[in-house]
């Protein structure tokens, strides 16, 4: 692909180069969103919590140059949102936040995708527009300790259904709760470890160890991982909570998550002013290993 290329310097951090790129193509990867409400709904889980944010990650993906054949949207429940179909299934009862393998297995062994396979929590924004990423059977990033593997944004190719099948059996034998041990002790046993591309933090930048991730990830920000009706999570992605003048979301992004959540703050709460002063303070007194 042919890409006109700027370099922009960061003003936050000067030493920074961000490499912005010209969309020339129509990205071809397919971005899996997966709902798989519980039976006994709670509080996080309500449809009703829940709707607005697919509907705001299709508009954004749209919105970005996505096209909506290229969206899959596997949901236990019926919607339709601008001309993008949720695939209706029978999902796992089980570890309802990994059921994004489950969703992933079900594409790929019913021949909905060819292509490499985006596969986010709901909660995992696209900031930028970007490229698939280089990756050998399966790409993610860590968390800020860059030791833990992060299972809430994970990159597959269809070769590696095989990797997924194991991941899912070892969950099932174990009735685990929560899919990360799993993904963590197949993807580094030495059977797979080499089909593993480790990607750098910009293709998964969270709110836990939100300065490291931001320091180590290479700018623009492609994935922001953010919870939109998380208060802290908001003002540490916008509004600067972590004391250092920086954010993750994008303004394109900002205005199109405004338009869903217009309820999203637009400065700092009290607390969060105090918290921003204590934490640039711990910041500046430690040193990051980029």
């Amino acid at each position: 692909m042919l890409r006109k290329k700027q370099e922009l310097i960061s003003p936050a951090f000067p030493h920074f180069i961000c490499e912005i790129k010209e969309k020339k193509e129509q990205i071809i990867m397919k971005r899996l969103l997966v709902c798989n409400l519980p039976n006994i709904p709670n509080r996080r889980y309500r449809k009703e919590n829940i709707l607005p944010i697919i509907n705001c990650q299709i508009d954004s993906l749209l919105t970005l140059g996505w096209d909506k054949k290229n969206i899959l949207l596997l949901t236990n429940f019926e919607h339709n949102f601008m001309d993008v179909r949720a695939i209706k299934i029978n999902f796992n009862k089980q570890c309802l936040t990994g059921s994004k393998l489950w969703a992933a297995q079900y594409i790929f062994k019913n021949g909905l995708c060819e292509e490499m396979l985006w596969a986010g929590d709901l909660d995992l924004w696209m900031s930028v527009y970007f490229d698939e990423p280089e990756i050998l059977d399966v790409g993610l990033s860590t968390y800020s300790n860059a030791k833990k593997l992060n299972g809430g944004n994970i990159f597959w190719n269809p070769k590696s259904i095989d990797i997924i099948d194991n991941i899912i059996k070892t969950i099932e034998q174990r009735n685990n709760q929560k899919e990360e041990p799993a993904i963590n002790e197949i993807l580094k046993s030495d059977e797979y470890k080499k089909r593993v591309t480790i990607l750098n933090t910009t293709w998964n930048c969270g709110c836990s160890g939100f300065y490291p991730r931001f320091l180590r990830a290479n700018k623009p920000i492609k994935c922001v991982h953010l919870n939109i009706n998380n208060r802290l999570a908001w003002e540490t992605h916008t509004l600067s909570r972590d004391g250092m003048g920086v954010r993750s979301v994008s303004k394109q992004l900002e205005h199109i998550l405004r338009k869903y959540f217009p309820n999203l703050a637009t400065k700092l709460s009290p607390e969060g002013e105090k918290r921003s002063v204590e934490l640039r303070t711990k910041h500046l007194n430690k040193i990051y290993i980029n």
